[in-house]
């Protein structure tokens, strides 16, 4: 008996641009094309939907200026007193940092 296939879950593949010097080293070994760069030469996420969640660019970038996250987290929600509200130290973005669309 066949098992049924799991849901892709499409990563989320963060770069930060204050770090990437542009060296192309995450476009190339990115076996699907996900990645490709803009006008300056700067990666960003063409194509989420086409990853594969291999990380080569994670582990290749000589900078670690990109991340790949495979797995969702879920906000943590935190009752105080009956309420709920958002816990502390929710994560801010900065305008270094690009993420994928959708995300």
């Amino acid at each position: 008996m066949a098992e049924p296939k799991k849901p892709k879950v499409t990563p989320r593949i963060d770069i930060f641009k204050a770090w990437c010097k542009a060296c192309g080293i995450c476009i190339a070994f990115c076996p699907t094309g996900v990645l490709a760069k803009d006008e300056a030469g700067y990666p960003y996420v063409k194509d989420i939907e086409q990853c594969i969640n291999c990380g080569w660019c994670e582990v290749r970038c000589p900078d670690f200026a990109i991340t790949v996250e495979t797995k969702v987290k879920e906000k943590k929600r935190v009752e105080v007193k009956g309420e709920e509200a958002q816990p502390k130290g929710e994560e801010e973005i900065s305008p270094e940092r690009i993420v994928a669309p959708g995300q």
